[in-house]
């Protein structure tokens, strides 16, 4: 039963996704000129959402941005342990580059995937 379950979902699926799509059809310009002032009306109630969310999106692109350049203290951490630990006091300082560039990669790509959903403002 459940093998003609996955079938089915899979045949649905390939139908849905090569059917044939409408085609674009032009407006005459009538209707677009009496649709503009209400399109506009829509624009202007709809602008601070619009720019609230691209602030949102913003800003959250600017922590995946400084995710990003932290991945560099991973090696710096590694010079700083591995180069540098003789002259001085350079080890736990590289230790902690050794942190903050091993979870960089994985708090980049959380950032990146909660970006979309930064918009609605969630996350900040």
């Amino acid at each position: 039963m459940r093998k003609y379950a996955v079938i089915f979902t899979i045949s649905v699926m390939l139908f849905a996704f090569f059917y044939p799509q409408p085609e674009a059809k032009a407006m005459d310009p009538v209707t677009i000129a009496i649709l503009a002032p209400i399109a506009i009306q829509v624009a202007k109630t709809m602008m601070p959402y619009v720019v609230r969310g691209l602030i949102n999106m913003s800003r959250m692109g600017l922590k995946a941005g400084k995710e990003l350049v932290s991945i560099l203290r991973l090696p710096l951490g590694l010079i700083q342990v591995i180069l540098l630990f003789p002259w001085g006091r350079n080890f736990s300082s590289g230790l902690r580059n050794i942190g903050h560039g091993g979870v960089a990669p994985f708090m980049f790509a959380f950032y990146c995937l909660l970006l979309p959903f930064s918009a609605f403002g969630v996350g900040l």
